[in-house]
């Protein structure tokens, strides 16, 4: 039996950076989708199930906060690692990613040995950043 490969949605409005991401994450055995807007990346998560979310915070429609956020807020998605990977680094940005239910913020540029480490991290059933958004859901803490 072949173990299913773990899909990952990858959004950002920049070619280069989405290929490069893409990239780096299909050679560790991910199964990549990429979207490079907000309205691209919602249908995307409507048509399909996916392990964890890397998104990009400036986007040509949605912001990066506003995808998370409705992904905090359907049932389906609610339980998924959001990762924001962004050249926003000012600290009410930050704060702005956590709020909206992000579970990682990286600024770029970033190492792809730091972003791969983060990804299995999170992807790991053994993550306690997993059980515990698990176990808080559970438990209505939502």
């Amino acid at each position: 039996m072949t173990k299913q490969k773990k899909k990952i949605l990858a959004v950002d409005d920049d070619p280069t950076a989405l290929r490069a991401l893409s990239q780096i994450l299909t050679q560790k055995g991910y199964d990549v989708s990429t979207a490079p807007d907000g309205e691209t990346s919602l249908s995307l998560l409507q048509d399909q199930e996916f392990d964890l979310a890397i998104l990009d915070v400036t986007l040509p429609d949605l912001s990066g906060f506003d995808i998370c956020r409705r992904i905090r807020k359907d049932s389906r998605t609610h339980d998924m690692p959001v990762i924001f990977l962004t050249a926003k680094g000012r600290l009410m940005d930050m704060a702005e990613g956590d709020d909206a239910g992000s579970d990682l913020y990286l600024i770029k540029p970033v190492l792809a040995t730091k972003l791969i480490n983060m990804v299995g991290m999170f992807l790991s059933t053994e993550s306690p950043l997993v059980k515990k958004r698990k176990e808080s859901r559970e438990s209505g803490n939502s």
